[in-house]
C-alpha cells in the first residue's frame, strides 16, 4: 500500500522527504527498523543516584513549570523537579512550548537524559519527558534520520500502523525458518518496534538481520554454483603433478613457508576440477606471492601446454616481476613477454603476434592494454595482481574479456548453427556460448555429452586467480568476492625485524630530520610520501614537488629527486634506477610507491599528511622499508591531533588483518576498498561486518541444498 499524507495523518512535505528517500509503502515505512535503542528500565527515584556520564531515568513531580524568552528570542521552558526525597533538579527545554499545556506542577512523571552538574546545581538539558505510569515504556526504539525526519516522528507514525504488521510475508524458507525456531516476520517486527526488554529487541534485530542476510547469500551462492555449472568442462583440468612440484621448489635459492605450500596446493587442487578456477589470494607485502604464482604457473604450462596471462595495474611492477620470473622460466624453457605502454607500437604488435601463434607461453601486461586487439592462442590461466586497484566492474571486464576472447579450436561445421569460421573469432558474450553450446552439443548428428564433446572442443574459460595485497576482512571477502573462494598467505620471514613506527608532531620534526640524517650517513635511504603531486589551490596539504624542495634544503648534502605518477614510464624507470643503485638518496613521492618498488636499502618512510590515507595504505606504504633484515622505520606525519587515534593503531601493529578490522570500524567499507559496490543492497539492520552471522548463514543454506555432502 503506498503512503499518503491521509494515511500518515501527516503533511505533503513529510511524504515528499520520504518519497526522496524511497520510502514509498506501508512496508517501506515498517522496515525502517531502530538502530538501536535506549534503556530506560532502570528508574531512579532520587537524583543523589544519577550518573552524570550517561543517560538516566528518574520518576519525579513537577514543582513548577515556566515559559521563558531567551535574549536571542527563543522560547525556553524551564522546570523544577523534586525527587522522592524532596531534593530539587532543574529541567530545560527550547522551542517546545506545547510542554506548558501539556504539563502542570504536581504532575508525576518520567524523565530521561544525560544530567549536568555545575555550580553545585544539577540540571538536565532538554531531557525526554512523559507522564510516570506503570505502563511506561522502558525500551525506547531509536530510528536513523531520513531527510530532516526524526526518530520521535517514526516511533509514532510506525506505532499508528501495527494493523498492517500482520500483512507482512516471511521470505525465509519455512525448513529454515522452523529448524532455527525462529519467530515470523510479523512478530519480530513487533518486538523490534515496540520492544519489551533488551532481549526481545537483540533477537528480533539478528533474527531480522538473518533474513536481509539469506537473501543476499543465497542468491549469491546459487550465482557460484551456476559460474560453475557454465564453466564444467569448459576450462583446462589440469591434474597436479606432485613431482613436478617438488622438482621446481627444489630450484629455488630459498624455503617456502608452510603458508605458501598450503596455498599452491589449494590452487593445484582447483585446477584438478573440470570447471574454472576463481580464487583470490590475500598476501601480505614481502610474504612471496610472486614465487608461488609462478611456481603454479610453470606447472600448468608444462602439464596442460597452455599460456599464462599475469596482469598487473602499473608498467613499474610489470617490468618488476618480468626480471623476476627469468631465472626460473629458462630452467624450463619457457618463452615470455612483456606488453606495457611504453613499448614501440612496432614491439607491441611483435609480442602480439607471438601470443596468436603461440611462441609466447607467459605474458606480463597491464590492463591498460585491456582494450587492444590482443589475442591469445591457447590461454588456461589468468592471474590478475594488485586485485584490489581494480574496480568491480573493472574486474568483471578483464574476466569476461579472458572468456570471451578464447577461441573454438575446432568445430565441425555446418553442425553448430553459428559456429566460427575465424580463428579470431570473438564471442559477443557469455550468454551466447551458453546458449550455442549448451550442455549437449550436436556434433555430427549426435547429441554428446559434456565428456565427449570436450574432446572436440577445446576450454573456453581460463582459470582465474585474482590477488591483493589490500588485507580484506573475513566478512567483506565472503560478501565483495562472493564467487570466489579466498586463500591467504599470511606467514613472514622469521628473520625480519619488527618494523618501528611513530606518529610525529610538528614539534618532533627537527628531531626527526637528525635521526634521518644519521642514517644517510650509514648509507641507507628514505622513501618520503606525500598526498599530492603539486601545490592545489583548494588543499593546504604537503605535496612532492614542493617537498622535494624543502628536503634539499633540509639534507643538502644528498641528491634527493623526485618520482609521481604523472611522469613517463621511462622518466619514472630513470629515477628508480638510480634509487636502486643508491646514487638518490631521498625520494620524494606520491602514492605510486605503494606497489612495484623494492629497495632493500631504503630502510626510512616518512609520509606527510598520514590522516588523508586509510590505515590499509599507510600498511602498504611501510612494507616498501619492511623487506629485509635491517631495521626499518616509518614515520607519520600529521597537523590533525583529532585523528591521531587512528593513527595510533599502526604503531601498535604490523598486522594486516588486525589493521583492517580497524579501518573497517573508523570507514564505511566502500571507502576502504576502493568503489562502492552497486550490486550489494542497502541493508536496513544487517550489518557485513557481522562474520559469525554470515558464516552461520552460509552453513546452513548449503546443508539445506546439500552441497555440505560433498
Amino acid at each position: 500500500m503506498q503512503l499518503d499524507k491521509k494515511l500518515l495523518h501527516t503533511t505533503d512535505s513529510y511524504i515528499k522527504k520520504l518519497t526522496d528517500a524511497w520510502v514509498l509503502t506501508v512496508e517501506d515505512l515498517i522496515e525502517h527498523y531502530p538502530r538501536t535503542y535506549e534503556n530506560k528500565s532502570n528508574v531512579l527515584e532520587n537524583f543523589s543516584y544519577v550518573n552524570i556520564q550517561e543517560k538516566n531515568s528518574v520518576a519525579c513531580e513537577i514543582e513548577t513549570i515556566i515559559s521563558e524568552k531567551t535574549k536571542f528570542g527563543k522560547n525556553l521552558i524551564k522546570a523544577i523537579i523534586k525527587d522522592k526525597s524532596g531534593f530539587l533538579c532543574e529541567a530545560v527545554w527550547f522551542n517546545q512550548k506545547y510542554l506548558l499545556n501539556q504539563y502542570k506542577a504536581g504532575d508525576k512523571i518520567l524523565i530521561f537524559g544525560k544530567p549536568k552538574y555545575s555550580y553545585g546545581k544539577l540540571s538536565f538539558l532538554s531531557p525526554d519527558i512523559e507522564f510516570y505510569s506503570s505502563q511506561n515504556k522502558t525500551i525506547k526504539p531509536i530510528y536513523p534520520e531520513v531527510n530532516y525526519i526524526g526518530s520521535e516522528w517514526f516511533e509514532k507514525k510506525i506505532a499508528d500502523l501495527k494493523i498492517y504488521f500482520k500483512d507482512v510475508k516471511n521470505s525465509l524458507p519455512e525448513e529454515i525458518r522452523l529448524k532455527k525456531w525462529f519467530l515470523n516476520k510479523a512478530e519480530n517486527l513487533f518486538k523490534i518496534h515496540f520492544p519489551k526488554n533488551e532481549k526481545d529487541f537483540e533477537e528480533a534485530r539478528r533474527e531480522l538481520a538473518y533474513e536481509e542476510l539469506y537473501r543476499m547469500q543465497y542468491e549469491w551462492l546459487l550465482r557460484k554454483k551456476e559460474l560453475e555449472w557454465i564453466t564444467s568442462w569448459k576450462a583446462p583440468k589440469i591434474p597436479m603433478n606432485s613431482d613436478l612440484i617438488k622438482e621446481i621448489i627444489s630450484k629455488l635459492p630459498y624455503s617456502l613457508t608452510n603458508s605458501q605450500k598450503i596455498v599452491i596446493f589449494q590452487i593445484l587442487k582447483d585446477m584438478e576440477r573440470e570447471f574454472s578456477m576463481k580464487r583470490l589470494l590475500q598476501w601480505d607485502v614481502g610474504t612471496g606471492k610472486t614465487i608461488v604464482v609462478l611456481i603454479i604457473a610453470i606447472h600448468a604450462i608444462l602439464e596442460k601446454n597452455i599460456q599464462v596471462a599475469f596482469m598487473v595495474p602499473t608498467e613499474i611492477l610489470a617490468r618488476q616481476h618480468f626480471e623476476t620470473i627469468q631465472k626460473l622460466l629458462f630452467e624450463y624453457n619457457i618463452k615470455s613477454d612483456l606488453l606495457v605502454g611504453s613499448l614501440t607500437p612496432k614491439q607491441k604488435e611483435e609480442a602480439k603476434a607471438r601470443l596468436k601463434t603461440w611462441e609466447t607461453q607467459i605474458i606480463i601486461w597491464t590492463h591498460a592494454l585491456i582494450q587492444e586487439d590482443v589475442i591469445f592462442k591457447n590461454l588456461g590461466f589468468v592471474i590478475i595482481d594488485e586485485q584490489h586497484r581494480f574496480w568491480v566492474e573493472q574486474r568483471k571486464v578483464l574476466e569476461n574479456y579472458f572468456s570471451k576472447n578464447n577461441e573454438l579450436k575446432k568445430c565441425h561445421s555446418g553442425n553448430l548453427e553459428d559456429c566460427p569460421e575465424s580463428p579470431a573469432y570473438k564471442w559477443d558474450s557469455i550468454d551466447l556460448i551458453i546458449e550455442d553450446l549448451q550442455w549437449k552439443t550436436l556434433i555430427k548428428g549426435r547429441f554428446l555429452p559434456p565428456q565427449e564433446w570436450q574432446k572436440d572442443i577445446w576450454w573456453i574459460f581460463p582459470h582465474i586467480l585474482n590477488m591483493t595485497a589490500t588485507p580484506i576482512p573475513r566478512t567483506l571477502a565472503l560478501t565483495i568476492y562472493w564467487d570466489q573462494d579466498i586463500s591467504t598467505i599470511s606467514e613472514y620471514p622469521a628473520w625480519r625485524k619488527p618494523i618501528y613506527t611513530k606518529v610525529i608532531k610538528e614539534t618532533e620534526r627537527e628531531q626527526m630530520y637528525n635521526f634521518i640524517e644519521q642514517e644517510l650517513k650509514s648509507w641507507r635511504q628514505t622513501y618520503w610520501v606525500s598526498p599530492l603531486v603539486t601545490e592545489s589551490e583548494t588543499l593546504d596539504i604537503a605535496n612532492a614537488t614542493q617537498m622535494k624542495e624543502n628536503l634539499s634544503y633540509i639534507f643538502p648534502d644528498y641528491n634527493i629527486w623526485l618520482i609521481h605518477g604523472k611522469m613517463k614510464a621511462k622518466e619514472k624507470d630513470a629515477v628508480m634506477e638510480e634509487f636502486m643503485q643508491n646514487k638518490v638518496k631521498v625520494l620524494s613521492s606520491t602514492s605510486v610507491i605503494e606497489v612495484g618498488v623494492d629497495n632493500q636499502n631504503a630502510t626510512i618512510i616518512c609520509i606527510e599528511a598520514a590522516e588523508r590515507f586509510g590505515l590499509s595504505q599507510l600498511h602498504q606504504f611501510r612494507w616498501r622499508v619492511w623487506r629485509w633484515e635491517h631495521q626499518s622505520y616509518c614515520y607519520l606525519f600529521t597537523t590533525k591531533e583529532y585523528k591521531w587515534d587512528r593513527l595510533k593503531a599502526m604503531e601498535k601493529t604490523n598486522d594486516w588483518f588486525e589493521l583492517s578490522e580497524i579501518d573497517l570500524e573508523l570507514r564505511w567499507p566502500w571507502e576502504v576498498y576502493w568503489v562502492r559496490q552497486s550490486w550489494i543492497p542497502e541493508f536496513k539492520i544487517a550489518n557485513l561486518k557481522d562474520f559469525e552471522l554470515i558464516s552461520e548463514i552460509r552453513e546452513d543454506i548449503e546443508k539445506m541444498l546439500g552441497w555440505d555432502k560433498k
